[in-house]
């Protein structure tokens, strides 16, 4: 979301999670027209929204503010290229299929741990 300013990170941001207006000002306790306002860059968000717009799309308030294109705080931790890459995609879905990957994923490693502990037994 690079050269992107305020309003168009958080209107992204709510589309990516897959939410409307109504829904993203209920969980952060502010009305569907504030939310209208801060996504058109009529108006700003008070300290305490910034904060509960940040906790609700998991992103850094610099990220928000368009300080930085990172918008997650692992990003300062030196990640291999492959495994960066797979992140950015996790995190580019909707959160429900963010869950279902996770979910995937504990299946998976608890299937190869079975294995493992089958092949150490024989």
């Amino acid at each position: 979301m690079k050269n992107l300013n305020f309003g168009e990170r958080l209107r992204k941001l709510r589309e990516n999670a897959d939410m409307t207006q109504a829904e993203t000002a209920e969980k952060i306790n502010c009305t569907a027209r504030s939310l209208s306002n801060y996504e058109r860059n009529i108006r700003e968000p008070d300290f305490d929204t910034l904060i509960r717009l940040c906790d609700l799309f998991d992103v850094t308030a610099d990220y928000l503010l368009g300080r930085t294109d990172h918008a997650h705080h692992y990003q300062n931790i030196p990640l291999d290229d492959q495994i960066a890459k797979m992140i950015q995609t996790v995190l580019s879905l909707p959160p429900r299929y963010q869950s279902d990957i996770i979910h995937y994923t504990k299946l998976n490693k608890l299937d190869f741990e079975i294995l493992k502990k089958e092949k150490n037994d024989r």
